[in-house]
């Protein structure tokens, strides 16, 4: 036999594949075997070594083996370019995503870490720069579902407005319902973004004193932290100023005891 064949195991480990790799591509019909022995030994050309190498190129750009057989049947250098401009769209697509997320990742590191070396429990006066939060008021809901479902579609929304949406979600809770003592049904559930947005559900934290504390407890328990945090600003001659920002700094995406989550409480102060 010319020596310009080669056994399928032999056109397998040039290719880098495995002989079911071949099957399958033969079966689909994008790479046949160019000769097949009466007795059903297959046999491929050198020349098929520059189809598969198409082949293997097409895939790793993202082309489905459809798309590839497509091309197989009609190769022409306009075909090729539809093709890789199709894909490069594509590509740009997924990097676009992933740099997104690549934020999201490097902002949960960011709380996890400060959460990991906080210290739990002791308020503390703290001045804040401006800040900004995508919000969705979660009360006057009839049942538990179209709350849940009003938060799906929160996050939904949040993705579309910033690339910077933190992963992790925090919680408002009203003047009234501070001073009132009922902690435990804020107004909004917020997500903080680095940069101001377009949006009626921009809500911004403004520039400021705030008295702080970090809670590490499950949520009913926030209660103590807020009754803390309240004497504590009356022990400095100081007066609450606004709604309380919670912020989730361990939750149910690190820990799956509740007593473990961590949450920054932020009360906007002035003096008395």
């Amino acid at each position: 036999m010319n020596k310009q064949y080669f056994t399928t195991s032999e056109f397998a480990e040039i290719c880098g594949v495995t002989k079911h790799t071949l099957f399958h591509y033969d079966e689909i019909g994008i790479l046949k075997p160019e000769l097949v022995k009466p007795n059903g030994y297959r046999y491929y050309s050198i020349k098929q070594f520059y189809l598969y190498d198409m082949i293997f190129i097409l895939k790793q750009a993202g082309t489905s083996l459809s798309e590839i057989k497509d091309y197989v049947m009609d190769q022409n250098p306009n075909h090729f370019l539809a093709i890789l401009k199709q894909k490069e769209q594509r590509l740009k697509d997924e990097i676009r995503k992933m740099t997104r997320m690549r934020k999201k990742v490097i902002s949960a590191i960011d709380k996890t870490e400060e959460a990991l070396r906080s210290l739990y429990g002791v308020p503390y006066i703290e001045e804040c720069e401006e800040e900004y939060f995508i919000v969705v008021k979660i009360s006057g809901y009839d049942n538990d579902k179209e709350e849940l479902q009003k938060i799906r579609e929160h996050f939904e929304y949040c993705d579309e407005q910033s690339s910077d949406c933190d992963l992790l979600m925090g919680a408002i809770v009203s003047l009234d319902n501070l001073i009132t003592g009922i902690y435990d049904k804020p107004d909004y559930y917020s997500n903080k973004i680095k940069h101001k947005v377009k949006s009626n559900r921009l809500r911004i934290k403004t520039k400021g004193t705030y008295a702080v504390v970090i809670h590490k407890g499950a949520y009913k328990e926030l209660s103590k932290s807020y009754e803390k945090l309240k004497d504590y600003i009356v022990e400095k001659n100081m007066q609450i100023d606004g709604d309380a920002y919670e912020n989730d700094m361990l939750s149910y995406l690190a820990a799956v005891d509740p007593n473990e989550f961590v949450v920054k409480i932020s009360i906007p102060v002035r003096p008395v």
